[in-house]
């Protein structure tokens, strides 16, 4: 999973001292529970609402459940923003504390608006609610990176600026294995995923702008792996840190190939795994591969 090694350091960086800035998140992080323990951020869920009944992600169904539910059910599971009154309630939680709220992109969910309304209701003036642009792994790459910052010594009002001068400059870039999910999902005709599906065409998509976008089309996994690696050879690529995601159930993908391929050609100085959730997994399906890393 992504931070093993990483949970280790922050824990020690953050062991016997009081943190002053607590970091809160949506569960479109794709951080798992422990992973969010380990480093000090707190969790808002989304809802997942399948036939009828609404779950919280991560914490009454599992990234696990919810690809079962894709295989096995024509009717999609959606996700929903958390309410205002669930943000009230994490900030209550730590009212001495400064407040970082780091939601994905205000124009993938209205949990950014939720945020924000909870903070217009709490009266204080010590919660930074960031548009983040961002979701799933490159969410992810941002709240590493507000964590570092704190742990620098970094105020909320800092951290914020940082990371809205930073956000354009992460990256992901995702390789859809079927375009079933996304014709089930009304994004996409039932003919032209008839049509994609027999002539393997695997789109290539990004976020950019909180919007996600189609950057590039492949016809079969091996060219898609060297498109990847040709957008990638577009930017001027920071080494430091990776991030590749995957979509479905834990242990189903083996990511050996598709890591390797690229690491021959980018050897970032630390590499991570993360299974991708409900967000952006609802319109995917399984089998889906991503990427996530800095430009300089």
């Amino acid at each position: 999973m992504l931070t093993n090694q990483l949970i280790q350091v922050q824990s020690r960086k953050t062991k016997g001292r009081k943190i002053m800035v607590k970091i809160i998140v949506d569960s479109g992080s794709d951080l798992t529970l422990e992973q969010a323990g380990q480093l000090g951020v707190e969790i808002v869920p989304l809802h997942i609402e399948h036939e009828g009944k609404t779950a919280l992600d991560r914490v009454e169904m599992d990234p696990d459940t919810l690809y079962e539910k894709l295989a096995n059910s024509d009717q999609l599971p959606k996700t929903s923003q958390p309410s205002p009154a669930a943000f009230m309630t994490m900030y209550e939680k730590f009212p001495n504390d400064e407040l970082l709220v780091l939601p994905i992109a205000k124009e993938l969910s209205g949990t950014f608006q939720s945020a924000n309304l909870a903070k217009s209701m709490s009266e204080r003036d010590n919660i930074f609610v960031v548009d983040s642009q961002q979701v799933t792994l490159p969410l992810m790459v941002l709240i590493l990176e507000a964590v570092a910052m704190r742990e620098k010594g970094w105020n909320a009002r800092q951290i914020k600026e940082a990371l809205e001068a930073m956000r354009g400059q992460v990256k992901v870039i995702a390789v859809v294995d079927t375009l079933d999910y996304l014709q089930k999902g009304g994004r996409l005709s039932k003919a032209a995923a008839i049509a994609g599906n027999f002539l393997k065409i695997k789109p290539l998509i990004g976020v950019q702008e909180g919007q996600v976008v189609v950057l590039s089309k492949a016809r079969g996994k091996k060219s898609a792996i060297q498109e990847v690696r040709r957008l990638m050879a577009q930017d001027e690529v920071d080494l430091n840190t990776a991030i590749f995601g995957y979509t479905g159930q834990e242990g189903t993908e083996d990511l050996t190939s598709w890591t390797e391929e690229i690491l021959d050609v980018y050897p970032f100085a630390n590499v991570y795994t993360q299974q991708i959730g409900a967000a952006i997994g609802t319109h995917v399906g399984p089998g889906a591969k991503a990427i996530a890393y800095r430009t300089k």
